[in-house]
């Protein structure tokens, strides 16, 4: 199915922005299909170049305009897609395009993320405020179900504590769309032309000893007792721990090539990664941070000597 989505896109302009547009509209319902809708994106730019990749992205906006203003009769939807999916996407991919660096392309998807990270502080003047008043109705809502348990004191207390977190989950949601975007329109990619190019980019590239003293400075930030004076590098944090997660996903599937070890140890890592995510995204990306000094695929090499 996956292939076909990607072979139809090949076809055409006009083919890419319908299944864009149908992807998109699915994510409506089932929001991990926007992540197929940004790979397409960046299949189109990477491949055809960034004129077509623009184009893609207007003919996108101009038929899924049409379908949700038919269907749902709420166009501005389509402006929303754009702002937060599509036009990110895009630029991303031109940079790999530019570039040819996978890692400079994610930590740029990771530096949108920071962007939007200082934009919602400079707009809103407590955005953890902002984000309580946002999610009252819900929390409301939500403690009046039969089976909820907490107190009214413990419900207000967990909001606030979700409040004070929300700015950096949703940063990190947004660069992680972006993130997945780009690897599956790079697997796709991949796939129709260059069979295996993926898999040997992706295990060997790095993002850098920079980026990890920022991840560790963001990291201390969050553990110190200043509170609100860093509370911009605690939003920052998760950002960075999640693009630092997916070089630890490339160092584990490197060693299991070059190691020739069963697939379920893959397998095992990615049900962990369901299983406990916030967890496992932390462990990954200490393993990440760490490859920037020990190399660890390096070592792996050698222990196989």
């Amino acid at each position: 199915m996956l292939r076909s989505i990607a072979d139809i896109s090949m076809r055409g302009r006009w083919q890419s922005a319908a299944v864009i547009a149908v992807l998109s509209l699915a994510a409506l319902i089932l929001p991990p299909f926007s992540y197929l809708a940004s790979g397409v994106i960046a299949l189109t730019t990477l491949r055809m170049g960034p004129k077509e990749g623009i184009k893609t992205v207007a003919a996108t906006t101009l038929v899924f305009t049409l379908l949700v203003g038919l269907m749902l009769k709420q166009i501005g939807i389509a402006g929303l897609f754009l702002v937060s999916s599509w036009l990110p996407i895009l630029g991303i991919s031109l940079i790999l395009g530019y570039t040819r660096s996978f890692a400079v392309s994610l930590l740029a998807a990771s530096g949108l993320g920071i962007v939007l990270v200082l934009g919602m502080n400079v707009m809103l003047d407590d955005p953890a405020l902002w984000w309580q008043e946002a999610m009252t109705p819900f929390m409301t809502l939500l403690s009046e179900q039969p089976g909820w348990t907490l107190s009214q004191t413990e419900t207000q207390s967990m909001l606030i504590r979700l409040s004070s977190m929300m700015t950096g989950f949703f940063a990190a949601g947004f660069s992680l769309n972006v993130m997945l975007g780009l690897i599956i329109g790079r697997a796709w990619q991949a796939k129709l032309y260059n069979p295996g190019g993926f898999a040997t980019e992706f295990q060997q590239f790095s993002l850098g000893k920079k980026p990890a003293l920022l991840l560790l400075f963001c990291m201390l930030a969050a553990l110190s007792p200043l509170g609100d004076a860093v509370s911009i590098l605690k939003d920052c944090l998760p950002v960075m721990l999640v693009v630092f997660a997916l070089q630890g996903l490339s160092i584990v599937h490197s060693i299991v090539k070059r190691q020739q070890k069963h697939d379920f140890w893959l397998i095992a890592v990615y049900i962990l990664l369901i299983a406990a995510l916030l967890q496992m995204v932390v462990l990954l990306a200490i393993i990440g941070v760490l490859e920037q000094w020990f190399n660890f695929r390096r070592l792996s090499n050698e222990s196989d000597e």
